[in-house]
């Protein structure tokens, strides 16, 4: 999926501030970032697959850790009070004016990190993006606390700036901290690091900075391009964008689902899953079809045996619409003529009503009756005797129903 990373600036927002910035495929098995810079006005404008994040400077963020009250997960609206009061004595400035962010998993971590930084720079920029039409989605910090071996980031001003640059380190123990090349003297008391730590360290710096970070480190580091190290802080798994800055929440879930099924359509580890279901939906297809083709099939010779039938019956009959309705008006037509009785006649129903009527129960002197249909007018018997009477006329093919103080007697499966 394409992600386009831009970096904020340390100063305010303003019409001659450049921005750092980079297109990355992230779902690349090796992604690359070609760092540009350009003011507001001029960032590229992604489209809706493409997915916003900003990186915060390290030198903008500072970097605390605490233990929470137990509960206080399942008590979102008393978080950001209860930040702000366990750090109120750590930190300089007043912490209504400092935004507090905390590490992912940190309902399952003792001891969470909580990132701070100025309030109103943050929201500066952001406006500033979304009024040049860059909707965030994602802030994460330039860089955060990592588990393993320590880690070490030798970064330039401006990508081309020595005499200014940064040495930063991070681990998950110790968090975040930083200081200018220039002034480590001795790593041992300006890192707070032991020489084993420097050792098995992972050392990366910038060009600008590579030989000076080697001579005042004394290890050899790790030439990478200028904001490569933004794929780590993508990979993080930190988010600031919490309380005041959770506005764009149901965009970022949103892009997180397009990420993950972009990764599952174009990563290479999915191919044989997506064959895999390629083929059960064409199986699936192809089932379809020939089950349908079976019933077509199915259907068209169970019409033509009853049109063989009907025409091997009855002769006469020429065209063949509905060949078991043709069927039933033929034999009621025979039977009409013949004289026979049907189950629809008069006669047959107050036969089989009176042979099915409970024993103590006088039919009516009145019947109300039209072809096929028997009405009881001023129907009250008893439930145990309407039951006994429903019984007694299925065993004999008809079907008893009540409404109001009205009996309706009718053949079973007859239409109404």
């Amino acid at each position: 999926m394409r992600t386009l990373i831009v970096q904020l600036p340390l100063g305010s927002p303003s019409p001659s501030v450049a921005y750092a910035h980079a297109w990355v495929q992230t779902d690349a098995q090796a992604p690359a970032v070609a760092q540009q810079w350009a003011v507001a006005s001029l960032l590229p404008r992604p489209d809706r697959q493409t997915d916003v994040v900003v990186v915060v400077p390290a030198l903008a963020l500072s970097w605390h850790t605490l233990a929470l009250p137990a509960g206080l997960n399942k008590q979102p609206a008393r978080l950001k009070a209860a930040l702000q009061g366990l750090l109120e004595e750590r930190l300089l400035d007043e912490t209504d004016e400092l935004h507090l962010a905390l590490g992912p998993n940190w309902k399952q971590t003792p001891q969470p990190w909580v990132a701070a930084c100025q309030r109103a720079w943050l929201s500066d920029h952001l406006l500033a993006l979304e009024a040049a039409g860059l909707s965030v989605h994602r802030i994460v910090p330039e860089v955060a606390p990592t588990a393993g071996a320590l880690r070490m980031l030798a970064l330039s001003n401006a990508g081309t700036d020595a005499d200014t640059g940064w040495l930063w380190c991070s681990q998950a123990e110790r968090g975040v901290w930083g200081v200018p090349l220039r002034a480590i003297s001795d790593p041992g008391q300006s890192l707070w690091a032991t020489p084993e730590e420097r050792d098995q360290a992972d050392v990366q710096a910038e060009p600008a900075v590579v030989a000076l970070a080697s001579a005042c480190l004394g290890v050899p580091a790790r030439l990478m391009a200028p904001g490569q190290h933004w794929l780590a802080a993508l990979e993080s798994g930190w988010d600031l964008a919490q309380f005041e800055f959770q506005a764009n929440a149901q965009s970022r879930r949103m892009k997180s689902w397009q990420r993950a099924l972009s990764h599952g359509w174009h990563a290479r580890a999915w191919r044989p899953a997506r064959w895999g279901l390629y083929v059960l939906l064409a199986s699936q297809l192809v089932g379809l079809n020939v089950w349908a083709w079976n019933t077509r099939n199915d259907w068209q010779a169970q019409q033509q045996a009853w049109t063989t039938l009907l025409q091997d019956s009855f002769p006469k009959t020429r065209v063949v619409v509905d060949a078991p309705v043709q069927m039933a008006q033929e034999v009621a037509r025979l039977r009409q003529s013949s004289g026979q009785l049907s189950a629809q006649d008069l006669e047959a129903m107050l036969d089989a009503v009176g042979q099915a009527l409970p024993e103590g129960v006088v039919p009516p002197r009145q019947w109300r009756f039209q072809p096929g249909q028997l009405q009881w007018p001023d129907f009250k018997l008893s439930a145990s005797q309407q039951t006994a009477l429903r019984q007694n006329l299925a065993a004999k093919g008809y079907q008893l129903k009540t409404e109001a103080q009205t009996g309706t007697i009718t053949v079973r499966g007859a239409s109404q």
